[in-house]
């Protein structure tokens, strides 16, 4: 295919708009962008990365909660080192859970009390975890090892949660031995991947959001993008949506000539999520990089110590340490109710709690990162509610969706969204 210039050297011609530089858009507008495609790709936050963001405050680096790039072959292994500016590191250490007081490696649904690996296997969309999981580990291992931490990350009981969602996690997200991990944080990588998509000729926008998705004939004709600029409307025959879909739906513009038809379902329920960071001084707290916490007395489910991950994302004098608090964003939920100040001192008690940490003294309150829609609650409730914007987003020819996972399931859903791109027409 010949090279053509990024869609800002030529005006009015377009080929296709990636709406969200999280690591599904990235992944999306770098394949487009290496295959000749004049792609824009537009962000609305002031830096790329969506959730994958690296901070830095006090002469520490963390990131945006833990993302472990869970790495299934050499070749994207390779793929990723040439993308992050300083190279990955090898983590030797497995997501570890806690039982008993102790910390012991694998993570909860890893617990397998001598049995084999099961198969995988296809389950019914309204099968629940509960109906799926004592039949492939037995009731007594699902209720000492599974059952408590899998509510207290959903918010839901085990017979209310989609089968499919264990399952992924156990095949997906699965680092017995240790991980790769980019030097310097996951924001590093996320770097890199847009400055290689702009390399390739993407024309990559900051602080540039969709307004709307204009469609007619059963198609997609353009999309309105508002920038430090003003705003723009590009004619296109193709939109990539690495956004959540709710937040696509809203933006389907209608041109008179039929469209997308409309799909049932309500307002879907989502799970909010408070990141509580605190600079411990001293050396790391364990040996770990990622503890799952299933006590319920303890408000964090999983917590991460930064130097651990990369020794030099810390000081001498410590290192920021991360807890994933899992809530309701609403007034009567125990730990969104409270602010940032009583939220952290209970991660600090919760520490204590599980006797990592002997002096509340040695932990310093950096930030309390509030994320009151992370992700759609998994309620088998409502999963015709959940269905029902992707349902409808892809009724409209032109529109590939590249839904937000881990990291590298994410990158590859939106290299799948450019090839569907890619075997339309943009010649």
């Amino acid at each position: 295919m010949t090279r053509r210039g990024p869609a800002g050297t030529l005006p009015g011609v377009t080929d296709c708009v990636v709406l969200g530089a999280g690591p599904a858009g990235l992944g999306a507008a770098l394949a487009l962008a290496r295959d000749g495609a004049r792609v824009v790709l537009a962000e609305a936050g002031d830096a790329p990365g969506g959730l994958c963001r690296t901070r830095g405050r006090d002469g520490l680096r963390y990131d945006l909660g833990g993302h472990i790039p869970f790495v299934r072959d050499p070749g994207r292994r390779a793929w990723l080192a040439a993308l992050a500016p300083d190279g990955l590191l090898w983590v030797p250490r497995p997501v570890a859970s806690v039982r008993d007081g102790r910390i012991r490696p694998g993570r909860y649904l890893d617990q397998r009390d001598g049995r084999p690996e099961p198969p995988v296997v296809p389950v019914p969309p309204d099968a629940s975890a509960a109906d799926v999981l004592p039949a492939m580990f037995g009731t007594a291992l699902v209720e000492r090892e599974m059952r408590v931490y899998l509510e207290k990350i959903d918010g839901v009981p085990l017979g209310r949660i989609p089968a499919g969602r264990p399952l992924r996690l156990m095949r997906d997200q699965a680092a017995p031995d240790g991980f790769w991990f980019p030097r310097g944080g996951i924001g590093r990588l996320m770097d890199g991947m847009w400055a290689a998509a702009r390399a390739a000729g993407a024309d990559a926008r900051l602080r540039t959001r969709a307004t709307a998705i204009h469609y007619g004939g059963g198609r997609v004709r353009g999309v309105t993008l508002e920038g430090p600029g003003g705003a723009v409307r590009l004619e296109v025959p193709a939109v990539v949506v690495a956004l959540p879909a709710a937040v696509a739906v809203g933006l389907l513009d209608g041109d008179g000539r039929g469209g997308a038809p409309a799909a049932p379902g309500g307002a879907v329920r989502m799970r909010a999520v408070c990141l509580v960071y605190v600079r411990v001084a001293g050396p790391p707290l364990t040996h770990e990089a990622w503890v799952q916490v299933d006590d319920p007395a303890v408000p964090f489910a999983r917590m991460f110590e930064m130097a651990n991950w990369d020794p030099g994302m810390a000081t001498p004098a410590g290192g920021a340490i991360g807890m994933e608090c899992y809530c309701d964003a609403a007034p009567e939920d125990p730990l969104w109710s409270l602010d940032d100040a009583a939220l952290t001192a209970r991660c600090v008690t919760g520490l204590v709690r599980l006797g990592w940490l002997d002096d509340p003294g040695r932990a310093t309150p950096l930030e309390v990162v509030r994320m009151p829609r992370a992700y759609p609650l998994p309620d088998l409730a409502q999963m015709e509610a959940v269905s029902a914007a992707p349902r409808r987003l892809e009724a409209v020819a032109g529109v590939h969706l590249a839904p937000g996972a881990e990291v590298v399931t994410a990158i590859e859903a939106g290299e799948r969204a450019a090839a569907a791109v890619r075997a339309g027409r943009w010649d």
